[in-house]
Formats: C-alpha cells, structure tokens, sequence
C-alpha cells in the first residue's frame, strides 16, 4: 500500500502562490496527493491548561519567548511515525508560506493530522518554521502517548500540533 501525504487548507486559502505551484507539482506524483476544504475549528480550548515551553525545547526555536503547549490524552491516539511522516514532509516542501488571519494547514498521514494556524492576522513564514514547531508538538506530546499544541501568544499569534485523523481541529484564545 501506498503511503497518502495530504496538506489541506482550513478557514480559508492561506498559502502562497508558490506553494499552491509546489503541492500541484508533487500532487501529480502517484505516491502522494494534497486535497483542500473549508473547515472551522470547533475545539475552543482555555488558555489556563497551556504551560510554558520547556527552556530545552525554547532555546532550539526562534521567536519562542512567549510560547506554550499543552498536551491531552485521547483514544484513540495517532501513530508516532505518522507524525513523524508528516514532519518530514513539511521540511521537504521547504517554501514559504503567508497564512491567512483564523487560516489553518492541515497536514495528513496515515492517523495523524498536523496543523498549523495563524491566529489574530496575516502571518508569514516558511514550511521550516512549521516543520520546527511540529516537532516540539511531537517530542512533548506525541512521543508520550498524547496529542498536543504549541500555542504562541506573541504577535502574530500561531498555533502547531497534532491531533487524531477526524478529531476537531483545536483553537486558543490569545488575540
């Protein structure tokens, strides 16, 4: 069986034009395969359960300062090597990104989805930053059994994680 890597769009069309060219391109491989919709997030979570990103995991990401995780237990849980799947692949795209104010990327694998939001405003960045940031959800949550999502409240505000295929996406408060 082939293994099915998907990016979707949430809340909006919130990447670059490069990036649209880049996932047409590798969408045309028969390996691989993007989709995109229009979804909300309908996980509204409170900010009192975020706790501040350990100084271990902080001090290898840029711009870290003011952010957050939180982990959660859920069954079923996604299989750690489909979030690493997806990991991967984020750093492979290697392109910058502008997403758009309440915009989510939904990245999918297997029984794992990645996300990545822009929260308050227009954010841009790169692929290599989501990458970053998805691999703090990993090693904080994910490796131990739960999903989880780095939230930044800096401006402009973000949020990274993971959660099972189908499970609401997630969202904070932090505008």
């Amino acid at each position: 069986m082939k293994a099915t890597f998907f990016l979707t769009l949430i809340a909006g069309f919130a990447a670059s034009s490069t990036a649209f060219d880049h996932a047409q391109k590798r969408a045309q491989r028969p390996q691989e395969a993007y989709s995109g919709e229009v979804v909300e997030p309908t996980l509204k979570l409170d900010t009192v359960n975020l706790k501040q990103l350990p100084e271990t995991v902080a001090s290898l990401t840029p711009r870290a300062a003011n952010d957050f995780y939180e982990c959660r237990n859920t069954r079923p849980m996604p299989s750690d090597s489909d979030c690493n799947n997806i990991i991967d692949e984020v750093f492979a795209l290697d392109q910058p990104l502008i997403v758009a104010p309440n915009a989510c990327l939904l990245f999918q694998y297997g029984t794992c989805w990645g996300f990545f939001c822009a929260l308050c405003q227009q954010l841009s960045t790169d692929t290599n930053f989501v990458g970053s940031q998805l691999v703090n959800a990993e090693a904080l949550c994910v490796a131990n059994g739960q999903i989880g999502t780095i939230v930044s409240r800096d401006a402009p505000q973000w949020e990274a994680g993971f959660i099972y295929q189908g499970a609401s996406l997630p969202t904070y408060n932090v505008c």
